[in-house]
């Protein structure tokens, strides 16, 4: 797969006309935009009725998307409509909107849903930002079903997946009485009897494929700067050198058997990190972080052991966080872009940190084994935030320098994202819980995480330090993609995995092809896509936990570049008129979307993940 560095923003517009060329010689080109500025796209939405959800039917509905200073969006129908309905469509607009590269803040998007009752559950949202996508890259008057012969069913998550609904045998049934085939989420195509035409799709892009446009095959990848790898090895060796040396610690302190298994496993992954250090310095970092935390692990076993009093331990684990909490406060909160990740995420770290802190000194005396198993993580934690912080020094001044105040415009576009996902998958558990019938206890930690999460990015935005901020949302967004995936069933077969994660890859391209474009190439999505690689020979569900990683950060660089374009765009709006510079916006996000979707003709014409723990994985470096 070819990968493109970032481009000047002239070029991408020179390009993009050579393929938009491409595009509409091979393919029919958008009906004109109606004479008052309204695109409109109609669907179809299957819905389940009757006892058991036995009953399947289709309900019309129209998406409208106009140009709007300021923006809006509104759902009707002919009944009320559920938070989670709402929720999940106004995610769906986002999502899309941002995929075409249309600021949701230029344009109002109506959803008019043509049924007799209320309407309920998420799955609308997936042909939701279908048509939006649709709208915003210039189709009008145009039907899903009548021209393309689909009607689509499925939950959208906030990257751009397609996640589990329910119904499907009923919904099945309705579309084919109706002569259409039904589009599902790749996790719903075992939930389809026999007989059903039907065809299971990863996310968005994947979709969108069925009805022609072809999918994006460039890859856009930037190189990651050489201080940032050189970083990233120092950090790696130093991390492998201080797990040898627990590991020796512990030699003849632990019981033979323990120590063999764990010593064997350690130097696995000190093996493995070693090897990716040429393909991915992250990745070498990363599993010299895992090796490191078994190793205090079980040197903090061998103390206890010895009588050691964990709260001696914790002690000094406190007052090495205050050091370091204390040189991140005083750090500056302005610099590169890499600059402002690293910080970022150094401060959710160290809040992770802290919560294992607070929870070893608040829970139950347990057995040794267990204290010692978090007094290692928290350690290794600690030691991993000195590193971000040693690679934020060695990435200061390399590449596009943010201000304080670009930071502030850019968490204020972010904000709307993040908050709305939050909200989003609040909403999706409670309904997923009453759905699926699932315990409320299995959801706790993710709610408690999510509310964590948001109330620091409230509370940082408070006082200012928008760095912090964007690090708890960015994290919040993450997790939010996470939990849209959990749902009762076994975890889905290698290979559904690996289109996942092929869908991801493709999302993130188009938004990184688009940040790029305007000088913006977050560093940390490329990190995490080439660990993701890593990772998927050995253990694919660990590969899309990175991935998730990667589209949160590509969403958030991309929501930045919009918010900067929007700043030298502000004074032509106030000029030539609100509506009109709304709509050249438009058109402007109209020609991005479609050249990418056209840039694999140059080449080639080519969610449901799985119930899992919401805890992050101490492999997460």
């Amino acid at each position: 797969m070819l990968r493109v560095a970032a481009l000047s923003r002239a070029a991408v517009l020179a390009w993009a006309w050579l393929v938009l060329s491409l595009l509409l010689a091979s393919t029919a080109a958008p009906a004109a935009v109606a004479s008052d500025g309204v695109r409109t796209i109609h669907y179809m939405l299957p819905a389940v009725e009757g006892e058991n959800d036995t009953q399947g039917r289709l309900i019309e509905a129209t998406l409208e998307l106009r140009a709007s200073p300021g923006g809006g969006f509104r759902v009707v129908a002919g009944g009320e409509v559920d938070a989670t309905t709402e929720l999940s469509m106004k995610m769906a607009v986002l999502n899309a909107l941002l995929l075409a590269g249309v600021s949701w803040r230029s344009v109002e998007v109506s959803i008019e849903i043509r049924s007799q009752g209320p309407v309920a559950g998420p799955s609308g949202s997936l042909a939701t930002a279908i048509a939006a996508v649709m709208a915003a890259a210039g189709y009008n008057e145009t039907s899903i079903h009548r021209s393309y012969g689909y009607v689509v069913t499925g939950a959208i998550t906030p990257g751009g997946l397609a996640a589990k609904v329910g119904g499907i045998p009923a919904k099945c049934a309705a579309a084919n009485r109706d002569g259409y085939t039904l589009v599902v989420p790749l996790s719903n195509k075992g939930d389809a009897p026999q007989g059903c035409s039907y065809v299971a799709v990863a996310g968005v892009l994947d979709a969108l494929s069925l009805m022609g446009w072809p999918r994006p095959a460039v890859s856009y990848r930037g190189d990651l700067p050489s201080a940032f790898n050189e970083s990233m090895l120092s950090i790696a060796e130093s991390m492998r050198s201080n797990a040898l040396k627990a590991l020796e610690d512990a030699r003849g302190r632990v019981p033979e058997g323990d120590f063999s298994r764990e010593s064997e496993t350690i130097r696995g992954l000190i093996e493995r990190s070693v090897e990716a250090e040429e393909s991915s310095p992250y990745a070498a970092a990363s599993l010299a972080f895992t090796a490191l935390t078994r190793a205090y692990t079980l040197s903090y076993l061998a103390e206890i052991q010895e009588g050691l009093n964990p709260g001696d331990a914790i002690g000094e684990l406190e007052a090495e966080l205050a050091a370091l909490k204390a040189r991140l406060d005083g750090m500056e909160k302005e610099g590169s872009m890499l600059y402002i990740e690293m910080l970022a995420v150094a401060y959710t770290r160290l809040a992770d940190a802290e919560a294992s802190i607070e929870s070893l000194k608040t829970a139950t005396p347990e057995e040794p084994s267990s204290t010692a198993s978090q007094l290692g993580y928290i350690k290794a934690r600690l030691e991993s935030v000195e590193g971000w912080l040693r690679t934020a020094e060695a990435v200061r001044d390399v590449g596009r320098e943010i201000s304080r105040e670009d930071l502030r415009v850019v968490y204020q576009f972010f904000r709307g994202y993040g908050y709305t996902s939050a909200d989003y998958g609040r909403s999706l558990v409670e309904y997923m819980i009453k759905a699926y019938n699932l315990p409320e206890a299995r959801f706790a930690p993710y709610l408690a995480a999510l509310s964590k999460l948001v109330s620091e990015a409230k509370a940082y935005e408070g006082e200012g330090n928008y760095v912090a901020a964007i690090g708890f949302l960015r994290d919040a967004v993450s997790m939010t993609l996470q939990v849209i995936s959990a749902a009762p069933e076994e975890p889905p077969p290698p290979e559904d995995l690996d289109l996942y994660r092929s869908e991801m890859e493709a999302i993130i391209s188009v938004l990184l092809a688009r940040a790029s474009s305007l000088g913006f190439q977050s560093g940390l999505t490329e990190a995490y896509i080439q660990y993701a690689e890593i990772l998927a020979r050995d253990d694919p569900q660990l590969a899309i936990s990175m991935m998730e990683e990667a589209t949160a950060s590509a969403i958030l660089w991309s929501i930045a570049a919009e918010a900067m374009e929007s700043q030298l765009e502000a004074a032509v709006q106030e000029t030539s008129g609100g509506q009109e510079a709304a709509a050249s916006r438009i058109e402007a996000g109209a020609l991005v979307a479609l050249s990418l979707a056209a840039a694999s003709l140059l080449f080639t014409l080519g969610v449901y993940i799985t119930a899992r723990s919401f805890a992050r994985s101490s492999r997460i470096w």
